[in-house]
């Protein structure tokens, strides 16, 4: 498995030195109301905007996370609260199921 993963890793590197090699001239960016980027290669300019995707899906990734493990703790909690509530129903009265 990780001679695979290594060979996949190395023709992914391939592929952008080639996109790098053929895309090497200067662009410049033009934005609203006149806004214009500085002038650098445009391979750059794709491996920034490459960059700032896996940076933003990253960060929501995390805030999903946390927001799943948030979720799980107020379950447990739950867990907890019925679970005692059981045991004090088990312990009071005989507990038989209705028919």
């Amino acid at each position: 498995m990780s001679i695979l993963k290594v060979v996949l890793i190395l023709l992914v590197l391939a592929a952008a030195v080639g996109f790098a090699i053929q895309n090497d001239q200067p662009v410049s960016l033009k934005y609203y109301f006149g806004w214009e980027s500085i002038s650098i290669p445009l391979f750059l300019w794709a491996f920034f905007s490459i960059f700032i995707g896996l940076i933003l899906s990253g960060l929501l990734g995390s805030l999903s996370k946390m927001n799943l493990h948030s979720q799980i703790r107020q379950q447990k909690k739950r867990i907890a609260e019925l679970e005692k509530r059981l045991e004090a129903l088990r312990k009071g009265q005989s507990f038989s199921p209705r028919p």
